[in-house]
């Protein structure tokens, strides 16, 4: 079973995202806030979900903290309208269709890759 770290501002978008993840069979922990955030980020996933709640700015800290603290897991952006992805992250996707961000977070999860069709 695939471990998902989901870091949110939002607790109703996290808790969103966790039941329809948990649906997929996905395990999820939730993470609200930026220290939150951080302190889960010492164990180990398989993918982090960084929110479209958190700024840019935070999106790079709590990266960085992750990554200090040997969290390695591919990072999944989700990107208000307009927005770039942050270089650190593995994948910028737009969280609009759930289905389809369930289906991108599918292929990420299974091949390590996303296609242009997802």
């Amino acid at each position: 079973m695939y471990r998902i770290l989901s870091i949110s501002y939002d607790y109703n978008l996290l808790a969103t995202r966790r039941l329809m993840l948990e649906e997929a069979g996905y395990e999820v922990i939730s993470a609200e806030g930026f220290t939150e955030a951080t302190e889960r980020c010492e164990a180990n996933f398989d993918l982090i979900i960084i929110g479209h709640s958190i700024p840019q700015k935070d999106k790079r800290a709590i990266v960085a903290e992750c990554r200090k603290h040997g969290c390695f897991a591919p990072i999944v952006s989700l990107l208000r309208f307009g927005e770039k992805p942050i270089p650190e992250a593995a994948f910028g996707l737009d969280p609009g269709n759930p289905w389809e961000l369930l289906k991108a977070i599918d292929q990420i999860l299974s091949t390590g890759e996303l296609s242009q069709s997802a």
